[in-house]
C-alpha cells in the first residue's frame, strides 16, 4: 500500500501540473484564435483522437492484461518488448501509408485541410502505440517518477512552443505544429526507454495472443471515439464554427472530471486483475471502485461547480456561452468513467469481443441520435445523445462484466450520495451566478466524504502498510 500511495502521489502531480498547463493554454488559445478558429482547431483535434487509436491499436490494454499473467520480471519484460516491436512496425507502416494516399484521406475529413496539416497531424499521432505501450510499461513497474519526467517534459515543452508560434502569428497551424514537434520529441525518448529497459523484440512470439485480443479491442475503441468526439464532425456540418468553439471550450473543461481520475486509474488499472485474482480479490476490488467511483462523483461536482467560473475569468465574452453545457458534459465524462471502472470482467475474456459489441451498440445509439438531434438542437441534441448513448454503454457493459467478475458492488450506498449530490449540484448551477457557483462546493464536497465515512465506503487500510512517516504523523504507531 505505501508503494500504491507513493505512485499515486507522483500521478496525481503530473495530472494537477498538466491541467494547469491546459487551463494556461485555454486563454491563450482562446485570446490569439477566433472563435471560428478556434472552433476549426477543435475538428481537427478530433482527428488526432481517431488516428491515435489506429496507431495505439489497442496495444496498452493488452500489456496490462497478459503481462499479469506470467511470474517473472524477465518474462513480463519479454512480452512488453514484443508489444514494443509491433508499435513501431504499426506505426513505420501507417505513415508511408498516410503520406502515400494523404489525398483521398484528407477528401474524407469533415474540415478542409491543407496537406501540411494533415502531415502534422500524421507527426502528432504516428508514435502513439510505442507511447502507450512505454507509458504503461511504467505503470506495471511502478516507475511513477520517469512517468512523469516523460509526460511532463512534452506538455511543458508543447504548450511554450505554442504560445510562442501563436504570438508571432501562426494561427492554428502553429498549434499543430507544436503538438507534432513534441509528440515525435516524446516518441523518440520513449524509444531509448524502452530499449535501455526491457528492448524492443519483432520476434512475435504472441502474434496470435495479440491479433485475438487487440483486434477487437481497436474495433471497439474507433467505436467509443463515435462517443467522444464523432459529434464534432456531424456538427461541422449543422452549426457554426462558433457553436463549436462554445463546445470545445466546454468539452475542455468538462473532461477535467475523466482528468482528475486519472491518478486513480494510473495506480489500478494494470494492476486490477492480480489483485482481483488474490485472496478475497473480488471484496477488495470492490472497496477500490467504491473509491473510484466517490473520485468521479466529487470530481463531477468539482467541474460542475468550477467550470463555468473557469470560463468568465479565462476566456473572452465571445466565450462564455460555454458555460450553459459543462455539467452536461460533467455529467457525460462520469458516467464513461463508471463504466470503465465496472468493466473489469470483459477483460477477463480471451478474445476482446465483449467490450467491441457493447461499444458498437453504445456507438450505433450514438449515430443514430447524432443524425437525429444535431441539425435540429445543435450543440445541445449533441450532448444529450452521447448522454443517452453512455448511459445505455454502461449498463449492458455491467450486465456483461459481473458474469465474469462476482464484484459485490455496494450500489445501495453509493446510490444514496449520488442522488445528494446530483440534486444539490442542480439547484446550485440554477440559483447560483458563475462567479460565486464555486462556493457550494464548499458544502456539496465535504458533505459527500462525509457520507463516504459514515456509509463505510472507503477502503479499510492497513497502519502497517502506510509510510513510515505518514504513520509517526497519524500517531498510529
Amino acid at each position: 500500500m505505501a508503494g500504491a500511495i507513493r505512485e499515486t502521489l507522483y500521478y496525481t502531480v503530473g495530472l494537477v501540473v498538466l491541467r494547469a498547463i491546459g487551463l494556461v493554454m485555454l486563454p491563450v488559445n482562446t485570446y490569439f484564435l477566433s472563435s471560428a478558429e478556434y472552433g476549426r482547431l477543435e475538428v481537427l483535434l478530433s482527428f488526432i483522437d481517431v488516428g491515435a487509436l489506429l496507431f495505439g491499436l489497442a496495444l496498452p490494454a493488452a500489456l496490462s492484461r497478459f503481462v499479469g499473467e506470467v511470474e517473472s520480471w524477465d518474462a513480463r519484460k519479454a512480452v512488453c518488448a514484443e508489444y514494443a516491436g509491433l508499435a513501431l512496425l504499426v506505426c513505420g507502416v501507417l505513415v508511408a501509408l498516410g503520406a502515400i494516399f494523404s489525398a483521398p484521406v484528407i477528401g474524407l475529413l469533415p474540415e478542409p485541410v491543407t496537406r501540411t496539416e494533415f502531415l502534422l497531424l500524421l507527426g502528432a499521432i504516428c508514435l502513439e502505440g510505442v507511447l502507450g505501450v512505454g507509458l504503461t510499461w511504467m505503470r506495471i513497474r511502478g516507475a511513477a517518477k520517469t512517468f512523469l519526467i516523460m509526460s511532463l517534459s512534452r506538455a511543458l515543452f508543447q504548450a511554450a512552443l505554442s504560445a510562442t508560434l501563436l504570438a508571432t502569428g501562426f494561427g492554428v497551424e502553429g498549434v499543430l505544429i507544436a503538438s507534432c514537434t513534441a509528440a515525435l520529441l516524446q516518441g523518440g525518448a520513449m524509444v531509448l526507454y524502452l530499449i535501455r529497459d526491457c528492448g524492443i523484440s519483432l520476434r512475435f512470439v504472441r502474434w496470435r495472443e495479440m491479433i485475438i485480443y487487440c483486434g477487437p479491442l481497436l474495433l471497439s475503441a474507433l467505436a467509443a471515439f463515435v462517443l467522444g468526439s464523432y459529434d464534432r464532425w456531424v456538427l461541422a456540418a449543422n452549426v457554426t464554427p462558433q457553436d463549436i468553439a462554445l463546445y470545445g471550450v466546454a468539452g475542455r473543461l468538462g473532461a477535467l472530471t475523466a482528468v482528475l481520475l486519472q491518478p486513480f486509474h494510473m495506480w489500478w488499472f494494470p494492476k486490477r486483475f492480480m489483485v482481483l485474482k488474490e485472496e478475497n480479490g473480488a471484496e477488495r476490488s470492490a472497496d477500490i471502485i467504491s473509491l473510484g467511483y466517490l473520485i468521479v462523483l466529487g470530481a463531477m461536482v468539482t467541474v460542475a461547480l468550477g467550470g463555468p467560473f473557469a470560463v468568465h475569468v479565462l476566456t473572452r465574452e465571445a466565450y462564455w456561452g460555454a458555460t450553459v453545457f459543462i455539467a452536461f458534459i460533467a455529467l457525460n465524462y462520469a458516467i464513461q468513467e463508471t463504466g470503465s471502472l465496472i468493466e473489469i470482467g470483459l477483460y477477463l475474456r480471451r478474445d476482446g469481443f465483449a467490450p467491441l459489441i457493447i461499444n458498437l451498440i453504445g456507438a450505433g445509439i450514438a449515430i443514430a441520435l447524432y443524425f437525429a438531434l444535431i441539425p435540429k438542437h445543435g450543440v445541445a441534441g449533441a450532448i444529450t445523445a452521447t448522454l443517452i448513448a453512455q448511459t445505455v454503454r454502461v449498463l449492458i457493459t455491467y450486465a456483461v462484466s459481473i458474469r465474469y467478475a462476482r464484484i459485490p458492488y455496494r450500489f445501495g450506498r453509493l446510490g444514496i450520495i449520488t442522488g445528494l449530490a446530483l440534486a444539490l449540484t442542480a439547484l446550485a448551477t440554477l440559483t447560483i451566478p458563475p462567479l460565486a457557483l464555486p462556493l457550494a462546493g464548499v458544502v456539496i464536497l465535504p458533505l459527500i466524504g462525509f457520507l463516504a465515512i459514515r456509509l463505510k465506503l472507503l477502503p479499510k487500510i492497513d497502519p502497517e502498510e502506510l509510510p513510515p512517516a505518514l504513520r509517526r504523523r497519524l500517531k498510529l504507531g
